[in-house]
C-alpha cells in the first residue's frame, strides 16, 4: 500500500510538471510565451517586458510578426538628438548622420538578425515562434520548444552564430571603400559591432543573456543536479551582471548599467525559485526540475 501511494503521489506530481510545461513555453530571451495564445493584440500587449503601453507592430518577417516597444521610440528621438545637444558648436551634418544611423538602423537591424537565428533555431527543432519584440536593451525572442538540454543549446547559440556572416559581409563590403569615407567607416563599425556582440553573447555567462542560457544548457548535459545547477547561474549571472553595471558606470555607458540591473534582477528571480524549491516554475529550469520524495530536484 506504501508503495502504491507513493507512486500515485509521484504520478501526480509528474502530471503537474507536465501540465505547466504545457502552459509555459521554453522562452529563449525573457519572458515565457503561452501555449494557447489569444487574439493578435493580446499577444502583443503580454509580450511587453518592461510595460510602457502595447508593442507597436511593424511587420511580418518569415512569418514572424515584428513589434517594437513604446520606449525604443523614444530611445530613437534621444539618440537623434543627444549629439546636436551635447556638442552644437562642433556637430556637423555629416557626423550626425553617421551617429544617427550607427545607433538606430545599423544597431537594431543587427540585433533583429540575432533574433531571427534564435527563431530559425527554434522551427529546426520543432519549436513554436510567437514573435520578436525590439526594446531599448536589445531584442527578445518570443520563443518555446519542448526539446532536451541538446536543442536549448542550439536555439541558444543561434543567435550569436548569426554575426559571423555578418562580420564577413561588413569585412568584405569594407574593401570596397576607401579608408576615411563614410561608407568605410560604417563598414568598420559594423564588422566590430558584430565581433563584440558575438563574443559579448557566447562567452559572458549572465542569466538571461544568450550566455547564460549556453551555461545553463551546459550545466544540464553535464548532468548536474537542477537545484545546484540553477545555484550555480544564478551566483554566476549576479556576478556577471554587478560587473557589467560597474563597467557602465566607470564608462559612462547608461545602457550597460540598464543591462546589468536587469541581469540581477533576473538572476536574483532565479536564485528565489531556487531557495523557495520552485525551480518547476522556472522559465529555464521547469522543464528538467519536478519535485520527488527523495529531495528537492532530480534529473528527468
Amino acid at each position: 500500500r506504501q508503495l502504491l501511494k507513493l507512486a500515485s503521489q509521484n504520478f501526480i506530481k509528474l502530471k503537474r510538471h507536465r501540465d505547466i510545461n504545457k502552459r509555459m513555453s521554453n522562452i529563449r530571451t525573457i519572458h515565457d510565451t503561452p501555449t494557447n495564445t489569444g487574439t493578435t493584440s493580446s499577444n502583443r500587449f503580454s509580450m511587453s517586458p518592461i510595460g510602457g503601453g502595447q508593442p507597436i507592430y511593424v511587420g511580418t518577417l518569415f512569418g514572424i510578426e515584428i513589434t517594437l516597444h513604446p520606449l525604443l521610440l523614444i530611445y530613437f528621438l534621444v539618440s537623434a538628438a543627444l549629439p546636436w545637444l551635447l556638442q552644437s558648436k562642433t556637430m556637423t551634418m555629416k557626423v550626425w548622420m553617421y551617429l544617427v544611423v550607427v545607433n538606430i538602423p545599423l544597431l537594431f537591424g543587427t540585433v533583429l538578425l540575432h533574433e531571427l537565428g534564435h527563431c530559425f533555431a527554434t522551427r529546426k527543432v520543432g519549436g513554436e515562434v510567437h514573435g520578436i519584440l525590439l526594446w531599448p536593451l536589445g531584442g527578445l525572442a518570443y520563443i518555446g520548444h519542448s526539446g532536451d538540454a541538446k536543442d536549448d543549446l542550439i536555439v541558444s547559440i543561434a543567435g550569436p552564430l548569426t554575426h559571423i556572416p555578418q562580420a564577413l559581409l561588413w569585412y568584405g563590403l569594407s574593401q570596397a571603400f576607401s579608408p576615411g569615407t563614410f561608407m568605410y567607416m560604417l563598414c568598420v563599425h559594423a564588422l566590430r559591432l558584430n565581433i563584440s556582440l558575438m563574443l559579448f553573447n557566447l562567452f559572458i555567462p549572465c542569466y538571461p543573456l544568450d550566455g547564460g542560457r549556453i551555461f545553463a544548457a551546459s550545466l544540464q548535459l553535464m548532468k548536474i543536479r537542477v537545484d545546484i545547477a540553477a545555484k550555480i547561474c544564478a551566483f554566476v549571472s549576479l556576478v556577471c551582471a554587478v560587473s557589467i553595471g560597474v563597467y557602465g558606470f566607470l564608462h559612462d555607458e547608461i545602457i550597460a548599467m540598464f543591462i546589468g540591473f536587469w541581469c540581477a534582477q533576473e538572476s536574483y528571480n532565479l536564485y528565489v525559485h531556487t531557495k523557495e524549491e520552485r525551480l518547476q516554475e522556472h522559465q529555464i529550469f521547469s522543464k528538467y526540475a519536478i519535485e520527488t520524495n527523495d529531495g528537492p530536484y532530480n534529473q528527468i
